[in-house]
């Protein structure tokens, strides 16, 4: 299919409809999104919606992106309070750039969001800080509901220490962990009800990036 005739039947499909496809082809593939994205202009200006860059899947990215593009689209991913995107830049600003406010902001803002291993991540952090924020670590670890069958609780913990490990393995680690000076006493406030983080959509935000998303 020519790039005229996917531009012609995007023209025809109303923005918010064609937006709403690009949501979850984004949500499935992020190098498809990106090829779409490429194909005409009616379909770039109908996916610069945070709706959409907050559903793009991280699966097929690398944890640590190297790559101007993969580096654009994960900032992008970012901005528009994606999970997987927070979760990756809360564990990088911890463990490597030694900026652990703001990546512990990262990871309380992903785990509100429903994401397991930043829940996991962010829970055991605070226990290891002993004292009240241990009590707030447990009840955070708590909230991914470990107890119900021995299968399902080694399933999750298994998981979320795979990619942990998988994660810092593709990053300078430079410092251990020390406890921040600014940090909430009411840390897992929100997490447990894993509240509907949507963003507002954004339209002047264009997004540029080539075909080498990905592997």
């Amino acid at each position: 299919m020519t790039n005229k005739i996917v531009n012609d039947i995007a023209r025809l499909l109303p923005e918010d409809m064609l937006s709403e496809i690009l949501k979850h082809v984004a949500s499935n593939s992020a190098a498809d999104f990106v090829n779409a994205r490429l194909s005409c202009k009616a379909v770039r200006a109908a996916s610069n919606y945070d709706q959409i860059f907050e559903n793009v899947s991280m699966e097929k990215l690398h944890f640590v992106p190297w790559r101007k593009s993969e580096k654009v689209l994960q900032k992008r991913c970012e901005a528009a309070q994606n999970a997987e995107a927070l979760y990756r830049k809360g564990m990088m600003d911890c463990f490597s750039l030694r900026e652990f406010e703001f990546g512990l902001h990262c990871l309380k803002k992903a785990a509100e969001k429903g994401h397991v291993e930043a829940i996991y991540t962010y829970g055991i952090i605070l226990i290891c800080f002993g004292g009240e924020l241990r009590e707030q670590g447990l009840r955070i670890i708590s909230s991914l509901d470990l107890t119900n069958s021995s299968k399902r609780r080694t399933r999750i913990v298994t998981s979320c220490r795979l990619k942990t490990e998988n994660l810092l393995s593709n990053m300078w680690v430079y410092a251990a962990l020390t406890e921040p000076t600014r940090i909430s006493r009411s840390c897992d406030s929100g997490i447990r009800e894993r509240p509907n983080c949507s963003s507002t959509s954004s339209e002047g935000q264009a997004w540029e990036a080539s075909k080498n998303v990905g592997y």
